[in-house]
């Protein structure tokens, strides 16, 4: 008869609950199993300023071909400002209710259609790490591309202390070093765990059968997700010194 076996044993340490669940499937092979996470924290060395143009008229084409002037006078002023191709992304058009889907007393709204797109501008080098010096070319930025009809995007969580206010997060460009630590911190946690699970077993680990390893990515705490789909960035935070790096790790034992 096949035997199977599920440990209520969650253990909380600072990063995360680690479920554990050993059991036995057709075959002589036994398998236990450690779920785990592992978090590190990268220092940014990119912000990205999120912005939103926006033009009304009575027929959806005409707000696009409203928008799509201001797109143009914004990336004129935005060369003229030094900034270069690179660093500017300019979203998809959309479109909505005039008003941005805001209805009135009454159950009014105003007639005709929105047509929108994200503006994403990227910032890197020394400047990021100046709080005022960043604060201020921030906020230049955000006052000359208003000329130009776009408006600073609110985005919940970000740090005003350390630049322009509710528009701005901070992110890393190559995760990749900081996920392997994250990987290593999970695992370096799997085999005590698994360990003290086979002890109460009264059994032994003898191999490693299988790992997976997912990156928790494209979070960033109180921002939608959907925000964040036109940027080719994995992790985001409101703090320069701070962006967190995590993954999920599942890594099955076997024993007997």
């Amino acid at each position: 008869m096949k035997k199977t076996w599920i440990l209520g044993l969650l253990l909380v340490t600072g990063l995360s609950t680690m479920p554990l669940y050993a059991k036995k499937p057709a075959g002589d092979e036994n398998h236990l199993t450690v779920s785990v996470q592992g978090k590190v924290n990268a220092k940014a060395d990119l912000a990205i300023v999120f912005m939103t143009v926006r033009s009304t008229a009575p027929l959806a084409a005409d707000a696009l071909e409203e928008n799509n002037k201001k797109l143009e006078g914004i990336k004129v002023r935005l060369k003229a400002l030094d900034y270069k191709d690179e660093q500017v992304k300019i979203g998809g058009a959309r479109f909505g209710p005039a008003g941005g889907g805001v209805y009135y007393a009454g159950g009014q709204r105003p007639p005709g259609f929105d047509a929108y797109s994200s503006l994403y501008i990227y910032i890197e080098g020394p400047e990021i790490n100046d709080p005022a010096q960043f604060s201020k070319g921030v906020s230049t930025l955000l006052d000359e591309l208003s000329k130009e009809g776009a408006t600073a995007s609110n985005l919940s969580n970000a740090n005003t202390a350390l630049g322009g206010g509710s528009e701005v997060l901070f992110s890393i460009k190559d995760p990749a070093p900081y996920e392997k630590q994250a990987t290593q911190q999970a695992l370096d946690k799997a085999r005590p765990l698994a360990d003290e699970v086979a002890g109460r077993m009264k059994v032994n680990i003898t191999g490693v059968c299988s790992l997976s390893v997912s990156p928790a990515a494209r979070a960033a705490a109180g921002v939608p997700v959907a925000t964040l789909d036109e940027i080719p960035y994995d992790y985001f935070s409101s703090s320069v010194d701070a962006v967190p790096v995590q993954v999920h790790v599942n890594i099955t034992y076997t024993y007997k």
